[in-house]
């Protein structure tokens, strides 16, 4: 009898200890998944300062990187690292100055833009991309000229674990602009 009860003991600290260890890893599961779905961009835009200089399609480095090779031929509109992204997530990001006109009318200076981020990523490859719309603003005497750039959707490089690939995703050879983006290594 007394053997029967330490048998019955021992199973249940067994079943006890079964169903903690499997509670425990359920509860961790959704963490992992969730640490490989956390994706950031960083998106950066770029003006022309020399006539002459033309914007690579693809940079390798880290922010620094990048601005030592704009360094006098490009003035940075702006550079971002947005929040966690999920798929569908819009991105907006402004930059503009709103000033008084000569003719007492409001003028406006800048770059707005809203993104659209889509991941595509599969158990065995990751695909990210963005697409969407900017909007130039220029100030002068009279008023603000709006010129709008729809950005056609681009695949961005994978995560990389030890550099950033900045992908041009737009460019306005007249205006000058240009925008880059990058999934931020891990």
């Amino acid at each position: 009898m007394l053997l029967k009860l330490f048998h019955a003991a021992c199973l249940q600290r067994f079943i006890t200890r079964t169903l903690m260890l499997l509670a425990a890893m359920a509860m961790m599961t959704p963490l992992n998944a969730m640490a490989d779905d956390m994706v950031r961009l960083n998106i950066a835009a770029f003006e022309k300062r020399a006539a002459d200089f033309t914007f690579d399609s693809i940079i390798t480095g880290t922010y620094a990187d990048m601005f030592n090779i704009m360094q006098t031929k490009a003035d940075v509109i702006f550079l971002t690292r947005t929040p966690v992204l999920q798929n569908g997530d819009v991105i907006n990001l402004q930059i503009d100055a709103l000033r008084m006109a000569d003719n007492n009318k409001l003028s406006n200076e800048g770059l707005n833009c809203q993104f659209v981020f889509d991941n595509e990523s599969d158990e065995d490859s990751q695909f990210y991309s963005i697409a969407g719309m900017c909007s130039m603003l220029e100030a002068t005497d009279i008023g603000t000229n709006k010129i709008k750039a729809f950005i056609k959707r681009s695949m961005l490089s994978d995560a990389n674990y030890n550099m950033n690939v900045w992908m041009k995703i737009y460019e306005d050879e007249k205006q000058g602009i240009a925008i880059y983006a990058d999934v931020d290594p891990k």
